[in-house]
């Protein structure tokens, strides 16, 4: 059976999560400064909601709990995809440029990354 890459999967969906809660700070900062966010959501509970992600990442890797990490790396994912599906689909003008639609994309790419990853088989 092969072992599953928690520690690439651990890197890659925590940064996507990082950058989501940069994100959507910058853009509640934006938005509170009377100028576009950065896209079409810019939320605090968005920030709060993904630190979250962050501790519940960390802690069921650090403890080992298989099955409850892969489970969030899912829910991670699927946020991700939701992410990316929305910018392929939505008026561009929800976006202060197409830069930062793409930008928007290849954060969230990282979220699907990490999923992938950790179905890779390690050496």
């Amino acid at each position: 059976m092969a072992k599953l890459n928690h520690r690439k999967s651990l890197v890659f969906m925590v940064s996507h999560a990082i950058l989501v809660i940069v994100w959507n700070l910058v853009g509640v900062w934006l938005l509170s400064n009377n100028k576009s966010a950065l896209g079409p959501t810019a939320t605090i509970i968005g920030a709060v909601v993904f630190s979250l992600f962050i501790v519940a990442y960390l802690y069921s890797y650090s403890k080992g709990l298989k099955k409850v990490f892969v489970f969030l790396i899912t829910i991670g994912a699927l946020f991700s995809s939701f992410a990316i599906y929305g910018a392929l689909t939505k008026a561009p003008n929800l976006w202060p440029s197409e830069f930062w639609r793409y930008a928007g994309i290849g954060v969230n790419l990282l979220g699907i990354i990490g999923f992938l990853l950790i179905f890779k088989k390690s050496k």
